[in-house]
């Protein structure tokens, strides 16, 4: 894989459409990407050659939005992709022969051209437009947790790793280190700022934190670094993995989010988002938390939140009120996973920190030490929430949420209930390994 930070083919942002192919095209791209998210935050795509380029960024490339799970009813099928010149990009390694392969992230279209109300990032669009006029020139960075396993021939779903090291350690001999600074130069090739990269608290777990950039962007660049860690671990003999907690033994890997509220915002505007988040935290959850698999993470364990506090300082709060920087006052969700759908994430994030700026919602004293301490007393007396504890009890929450379901909007809000009712549902019913190595030989 090869490719530089400031290689025009990434860096350039076309004026026009056809300065677009034009671009392509000295570039000897051969084929493009068209990329979207389903409900889940999955990453889709449709592959043209570049010589259907100039068709695409015209609306005019459509794909089965009846095989999407969530998207539309058997008789909307015609759904049209279309690009967002913006996220134009060439991938650091070569098409099949010897060409380039670029990617469009596109938002999804009705067969008459107009938005269609379940494109998660057409509703972050409408989240960021709602926000703008309390929380003007806010930006998002992430901190994306993920694991590398090393593949086993023949075995999809294996779990092993050489790797002993802890938070910040480095070691000459670890794979992970190699491929998580492959990972960094890939996204860096295709125009993504990373702040920073280091190994987390699991053996093999790793961290890589992007840089704050506008929230469409910003949830551009979680898709990004989905993808690029999956083929760059592949190409290493190894499987990366967003799931939130893939061993029972080891550190859950988060997605923490980083509000930066711009210049303008003073002190009171941050205490009022504190106080968005945590009145609606209960409701984000199932958006922010999305798989049964996430609740598993959620525990009293690895600094992992599990009560609706904030701090200054306390590394298993909710909600953490870091250093200013560069002037910006920040505020930090420390719930999310890295499975989320990211445009939906941010949607309801923005629209309980919007609603918090609204109504001028406090957020009380901020919380000392450690919340694992907490009692059920000192959680009644100081009327502190607890995030739910199943997929199921989530879904209740975000029912029951109004501000939350109308930033997903009408259809998002029951396609994602439905979908994320049927898995727990799946889930209720299939029989586990630890209930045969409890109940097998006992009964």
């Amino acid at each position: 894989m090869h490719s530089t930070p400031n290689d025009p083919s990434t860096s350039a942002r076309p004026a026009s459409k056809r300065d677009l192919v034009k671009l392509a095209k000295s570039h000897d791209v051969r084929f493009v990407r068209l990329v979207f998210a389903d409900i889940f935050g999955v990453s889709k795509n449709v592959s043209i050659p570049v010589s259907e380029l100039e068709a695409a960024l015209e609306g005019r490339v459509t794909f089965d939005g009846g095989s999407i799970d969530g998207f539309v009813r058997g008789e909307e099928l015609d759904m049209i992709l279309k690009p967002d010149a913006s996220t134009f990009a060439i991938y650091p390694w070569p098409a099949f022969d010897g060409g380039k392969e670029a990617r469009l992230i596109c938002d999804i279209a009705m067969p008459d051209g107009s938005p269609f109300e379940g494109c998660p990032r057409t509703t972050l669009r409408r989240a960021v437009e709602d926000a703008a006029g309390v929380l003007p020139g806010l930006k998002v960075g992430w901190e994306v947790e993920f694991y590398l396993f090393d593949q086993r021939h023949g075995d999809a779903l294996a779990t092993e790793t050489t790797d002993v090291g802890s938070y910040f350690d480095f070691s000459a001999n670890d794979r992970g280190e190699e491929v998580r600074n492959a990972i960094v130069a890939a996204l860096q090739a295709m125009g993504v700022r990373v702040a920073a990269a280091h190994h987390e608290h699991g053996a093999g777990q790793h961290e890589i934190d992007i840089a704050t950039d506008a929230p469409l962007s910003a949830a551009d660049h979680v898709l990004t670094l989905r993808t690029l860690a999956k083929h760059v671990a592949a190409s290493f003999g190894m499987d990366a993995t967003f799931m939130p907690k893939p061993l029972e033994e080891r550190a859950g890997s988060g997605l923490h989010v980083d509000f930066a509220l711009g210049e303008t915002s003073d002190d009171e505007i941050k205490l009022y988002v504190v106080g968005g988040l945590l009145a609606h935290a209960k409701a984000t959850t199932a958006i922010c938390n999305p798989t049964v698999n996430s609740y598993k993470r959620l525990v009293a364990a690895w600094d992992a939140p599990v009560y609706a506090v904030w701090s200054e300082r306390s590394a298993n709060s909710l909600v953490r009120i870091p250093a200013a920087r560069d002037g910006a006052a920040r505020v930090e969700m420390r719930s999310p996973d890295p499975a989320c759908n990211p445009y939906l994430a941010l949607a309801v994030l923005l629209g309980a920190a919007t609603d918090g700026v609204a109504r001028k919602m406090l957020p009380g004293e901020p919380f000392a030490g450690s919340t694992y301490e907490l009692t059920q007393r000192d959680r009644h007396e100081r009327r502190i929430g607890t995030l739910p504890k199943s997929l199921r009890q989530a879904i209740v929450d975000l029912d029951g949420d109004d501000v939350i379901r109308a930033a997903l909007g009408d259809h998002l809000y029951h396609a994602f209930r439905d979908a994320k009712l049927a898995e727990y549902e799946r889930y209720r019913r299939a029989v586990h390994p630890w209930e045969h190595r409890a109940y097998l030989r006992l009964y």
